[in-house]
């Protein structure tokens, strides 16, 4: 006799969202083992005419948390066996899961709240993320971020991001191998994770480092190898100290500037107009039509050279010198692999 499966390889969220839709869509309601033998996330585990306790359980588990998030599953008797567990039908009533007439989100309100649950990987959602974030599916936020005009990097996942965030939850210190531009080998750090915070589209570790002494901002896409975490505790007072970091990293992105010329209507002006600094903003106007000169405030120099490489011809520097410099090396580095590609 073949053995059920203990664990399902389908995320929990697609389990649950798909028990959603089949009991909404069936007026005359779906019996247990219509709903374990058909639903994904359960079908691929039910033996018909096996043991599937633990798929019941399963069952019983998923109710609960749609109790918890607000669904109401009615439970209608079979009229030729009352109470006989067996032929009980479940459904959800459209009515009920409508929300209150005062209470309604615009499309674009969807789709922030959508990108905001998408912009953690799924192993990095904490439980009540995870519930929000079928709960916004039940209101028809499913939007596919790739189309949706944003840059991609916003839902890609930072395999360092849910080790450091278990240690800035329990308060323990991690290791982690950090390449800084221009090395070719990284360096071991040992640091107190204090936040993470997201600038630019790209996810930042704000931390104590306790082999320097000091406050340190590090790239999670710099980060290479395993994440190692604690057991050693590190002093709760060094959370404090979280906010000020972070205000001078926005600070030195509102001070280190770039002045680019962008093609009117490209990929690139979409996105660096958004992230224009208040203090400067647009130096001119677009120049025959064409043309649009910006001005950004830049973090880390490599990282933006390495963006607006991306953009091609749609995007020219004009300062610093140093972001220029950047720029142009990259693209001879690219130039140079073609052509060694095209003689071999």
């Amino acid at each position: 006799m073949s053995k059920t499966p203990e664990r399902s390889t389908v995320p929990s969220e697609q389990r649950v969202f798909g028990l959603v839709l089949a009991l909404v869509a069936s007026t005359e309601g779906l019996t247990k083992s219509s709903l374990l033998s058909s639903v994904y996330g359960y079908s691929e585990r039910y033996r018909r005419g096996g043991d599937n306790s633990t798929l019941e359980r399963q069952f019983e588990r998923d109710k609960e948390l749609l109790r918890s998030l607000g669904i109401q599953i009615e439970t209608l008797d079979s009229p030729l066996e009352p109470g006989n567990n067996l032929l009980t039908r479940y459904r959800i009533s459209k009515e009920l899961l409508q929300f209150p007439e005062d209470l309604r989100f615009t499309e674009r309100e969807l789709m922030l709240l959508r990108l905001a649950a998408v912009a953690w990987s799924e192993g990095s959602l904490s439980a009540e993320s995870r519930r929000a974030a079928m709960k916004l599916e039940s209101l028809g936020a499913g939007l596919d971020v790739q189309h949706l005009g944003i840059a991609p990097r916003l839902g890609t996942a930072e395999p360092a991001a849910a080790p450091l965030q278990r240690a800035i939850d329990t308060g323990v210190v991690a290791h982690f191998d950090y390449t800084m531009p221009g090395r070719d080998t990284p360096l071991m750090r040992r640091v107190a994770p204090l936040r993470l915070h997201r600038v630019d589209g790209r996810w930042h570790l704000i931390a104590w480092d306790l082999q320097r002494n000091a406050d340190r901002v590090f790239l999670l896409s710099r980060i290479s190898g395993e994440v190692r975490v604690g057991p050693e505790p590190f002093e709760p007072e060094l959370h404090e100290r979280a906010d000020g970091i972070v205000a001078d990293l926005l600070h030195r992105r509102e001070t280190q500037l770039a002045t680019v010329r962008v093609r009117a209507g490209s990929v690139a002006e979409a996105r660096l107009s958004s992230r224009m600094t208040t203090s400067q903003g647009v130096v001119g106007a677009p120049q025959s039509g064409e043309n649009v000169e910006l001005v950004v405030g830049m973090l880390d120099a490599h990282v933006l050279a390495a963006e607006l490489v991306g953009y091609g011809a749609d995007v020219t520097v004009l300062s610093p010198p140093e972001l220029r410099s950047l720029v142009v090396n990259r693209l001879r580095a690219v130039a140079a692999a073609h052509a060694e590609a095209d003689h071999a």
